[in-house]
């Protein structure tokens, strides 16, 4: 890797539970200067200090306020107050986190020992392959937070530094929109939260596996990488239907995996 490049640690990958000694949805992101932690589900923190040292972050997006994807906010809240109090630490760290539900974001909002917080929605606005976007600078790094469709409001997330990029689709039913915002990307970070089977169950929430591999290949990705899956699913058989979609190989997020880019 390059020291600029783009390094994508797996911090968690399970939803809406782990399994034994491993954590829900974490990602770690760092081109050598900045590092970015990516949702903060439940034992996310725990697998976050193993590979950087909190007090080095520079921001943490969260997605949308499902515990699976945000609960190990508190965590990372108590370190850094700690380690601001006692002169460990002198800076806070930048925190993206959605308007909605209205009473979550104060809650969150109020943590002002530890965290700078953006309400997303009032980030400015730009277009990007013809969809509009909500739009930061952290460092060398642009993320563009796209409308998803769940059960909660919330975004996907697309991060740019130079010509590498990296999509995350957060939780999210398909939609053109997202599909244009991935469009050519070099990792496609997929939720694939069940089999075809599940479709019907899933229809207008989530993404299964076989969709997953669907929007990676309407949007001329590079690599899929599926995450966000069911504990008691076997993830070969996941993998199996996103290929078949995709036409090509697909790679599974796991505990500790790390993807370089591009």
């Amino acid at each position: 890797m390059e020291m600029n490049d783009i390094q994508l640690t797996v911090l968690g990958c399970w939803a809406p539970y782990p399994r034994q000694e491993e954590a829900c949805s974490g990602y770690l992101l760092q081109n050598g200067a900045t590092s970015l932690m990516l949702e903060a589900g439940h034992g996310s923190f725990a697998r976050l200090i193993k590979h950087v040292d909190y007090r080095q972050l520079a921001g943490l997006v969260i997605t949308h306020y499902h515990p699976d994807h945000y609960a190990d906010i508190h965590c990372l809240r108590h370190a850094i107050e700690g380690a601001r109090r006692d002169g460990r630490m002198k800076n806070t760290i930048k925190l993206f986190i959605p308007p909605e539900p209205a009473e979550i974001y104060r809650e969150l909002a109020g943590f002002t020992k530890s965290f700078s917080v953006f309400n997303i929605e009032k980030l400015p606005t730009g277009d990007f392959n013809s969809v509009l976007a909500r739009t930061a600078q952290l460092n060398e790094l642009t993320l563009y937070f796209i409308p998803i469709v769940h059960v909660l409001p919330g975004y996907a997330v697309l991060i740019r530094q130079g010509k590498q990029s990296l999509f995350f689709s957060s939780d999210t039913a398909p939609t053109p929109e997202i599909t244009r915002a991935a469009n050519n990307v070099d990792l496609l970070l997929c939720e694939a939260s069940g089999l075809n089977k599940d479709a019907d169950k899933l229809a207008g929430i989530h993404m299964t596996a076989r969709q997953a591999g669907e929007l990676a290949k309407q949007a001329r990705a590079n690599r899929l990488v599926l995450t966000h899956f069911w504990p008691e699913y076997n993830v070969d058989e996941l993998l199996a239907e996103a290929e078949d979609s995709f036409g090509s190989a697909v790679l599974a997020a796991g505990q500790d995996t790390i993807f370089n880019l591009p």
